[in-house]
């Protein structure tokens, strides 16, 4: 019965990846790739996600040629610090009248947001963990697309205290919308010389001059599956750069890597676009549908910047598993994004995480967050 099952879901992922091919520009929404053929629907949504972008409707332009000058699809989503806004006010509807697409990288921190909350809880002087102010010092780019968008506006998860509701009425999760989606995108600078090589933008800084940050990494995730479906991409460079560590683990890409290949063939796939264009350059690390293998086995997904140091102990699906809120007396938390040892969590999740973990007490101390992170942004509406 199961063979049957999957065949007939690899034929249809067949066939619909065919008809999707022929209109690229289009995002995918479709189960049966993101499961069956996982690999070539992440790079579906990364051609999808880069079309060069009709900005006033935050979507693609078909009219335009895929690798073309300027903001793409992800870039006209919702910037998560205008999604998550100080005193934890209503952020207003999708489409606002502002057109603004610009990375603002307020008081910009060296590393990724990931690497601050580690070296903080690592320190002997660590801040506490819930502090959505620490969100806005990255060079991390968080965009949340109009389906994520509206979910958390319409339930009031913009702020704390909407959050905080869920825990009061033990709710154990919560579930986005299908075709949710958000996108984390990695930034650095670069010279003129490199532009051609990279998806790029330009930043004013205060004095005036500006600055070419190009696209390092790009994490997307889309709730195509229960536990949604994980993918993330990097530059070819990034491995060789100085500064940047090296990949840890091999890449996994059976889509680009055709056989003979082995599957960490650090190539970009032929015939769907890439190439003769600066998206030829960037590599998809891995997929991830599923917390273990059919051993048991925890399955590991790292992107080289955003879990550089932890690249080793780093499962996107375990680690966002653990996005939640919780109420104790009048303080809210959060779940910690790694353990004491600044290993990340990997592996099946443990019900306990949640509850008082004793037995006979059905107290739900964490409300999951459904694996979205970035309501960890938001803050209290009683903030001065």
């Amino acid at each position: 019965m199961w063979k049957k099952l999957i065949a007939s879901a690899l034929l249809c992922a067949s066939v619909e990846a065919n008809a999707a091919w022929q209109e690229p520009w289009r995002e995918p929404q479709d189960t049966a790739t993101a499961f069956a053929a996982p690999d070539e629907y992440a790079w579906r949504l990364f051609v999808a996600l880069n079309w060069p972008a009709n900005i006033a409707g935050k979507t693609a332009d078909p009219s335009r040629p895929f690798g073309a000058e300027g903001p793409v699809v992800w870039e006209t989503w919702k910037f998560a610090p205008d999604v998550f806004r100080p005193r934890g006010v209503d952020p207003g509807p999708w489409i606002d009248g502002t057109v603004a697409v610009a990375r603002r990288f307020e008081d910009a921190e060296p590393a990724p947001l990931q690497q601050i909350i580690r070296a903080r809880q690592l320190s002997p002087r660590a801040v506490p963990a819930f502090d959505p102010d620490m969100a806005r010092r990255m060079r991390n780019e968080t965009r949340l697309n109009k389906d994520v968008f509206e979910f958390v506006r319409a339930n009031e998860l913009y702020n704390i205290e909407g959050q905080l509701e869920l825990v009061k009425q033990q709710k154990q999760t919560i579930s986005f919308p299908l075709m949710g989606k958000e996108t984390k995108a990695q930034w650095r600078a670069i010279t003129s010389a490199d532009k051609p090589r990279y998806h790029w933008t330009e930043v004013q800084n205060p004095d005036g001059s500006t600055t070419i940050f190009g696209l390092t990494a790009l994490h997307i995730t889309t709730k195509d599956l229960p536990n949604w479906f994980w993918a993330t991409f990097e530059h070819v460079d990034n491995p060789t750069r100085p500064g940047n560590l090296s990949w840890m683990l091999p890449s996994r890409d059976v889509f680009a890597c055709k056989p003979p290949l082995q599957s960490d063939c650090n190539q970009s796939p032929a015939g769907i676009g890439l190439e003769n264009t600066k998206w030829v350059n960037y590599r998809l690390r891995g997929t991830q549908i599923n917390f273990t293998d059919s051993m048991g086995n925890a399955l590991l997904l790292a992107n080289s910047q955003p879990e550089s140091t932890f690249q080793l102990t780093s499962s996107c699906m375990t680690c966002h598993a653990r996005s939640s809120i919780g109420l104790f007396g009048s303080t809210p938390k959060r779940l910690s994004v790694f353990k004491p040892s600044g290993e990340g969590f990997v592996g099946a999740v443990d019900p306990n995480w949640f509850n008082s973990g004793t037995e006979g007490d059905p107290t739900l101390l964490f409300t999951q967050l459904d694996f979205v992170w970035s309501l960890s942004r938001a803050r209290s509406k009683q903030t001065p």
